[in-house]
């Protein structure tokens, strides 16, 4: 795993928050949404965007998405790498690129087919952390495709 580079904060925040951050990585991979409690923050203005394109108001609506994926949906690990952020007091965002592969394993067609053919793609992720109660939380995230075609621009 890329060890992450990010700026600001305590060694032992930012230590804690790439902890937490792989914890997430971890648990997505099940869609194990009971070892996703901890990890989410609780707090009512927690508000998710996920790859699907659909936003998530809260802990639970994520929850209820992951009850729905988990029988449906066969992932591999969402490998990390070009992991950066920024720790500022009791805020920090973190944000990288995910390689995995996913296969839709339901007995309906998915909603929307979306990188469900075991293909190995590659999508962005940015999750803003907030310590609550002495604990880092997800209280927001942000996952989107990535694009291999070249770059507007010539970047």
């Amino acid at each position: 795993m890329d060890d992450g580079k990010l700026v600001g904060g305590t060694e032992a925040d930012r230590s804690e928050i790439l902890r937490v951050h792989e914890r997430y990585i971890d648990v997505n991979t099940r869609f194990d949404w009971e070892n996703l409690q901890p990890i989410f923050s609780s707090s009512p203005e927690a508000t998710y965007f996920n790859l699907n394109g659909h936003t998530y108001n809260g802990r639970e609506h994520w929850t209820r998405l992951w009850k729905f994926y988990g029988p449906n949906v066969q992932s591999s690990y969402w490998t990390p790498y070009d992991i950066g952020g920024v720790v500022n007091g009791d805020l920090a965002v973190v944000w990288c690129h995910r390689k995995t592969r996913r296969q839709w394993t339901g007995k309906e067609p998915p909603p929307r087919n979306i990188n469900y053919d075991n293909s190995e793609f590659v999508s962005r992720s940015t999750m803003v952390f907030r310590k609550e109660d002495g604990q880092w939380r997800v209280v927001h995230a942000h996952f989107s495709p990535g694009d291999s075609g070249p770059r507007p621009g010539g970047v």
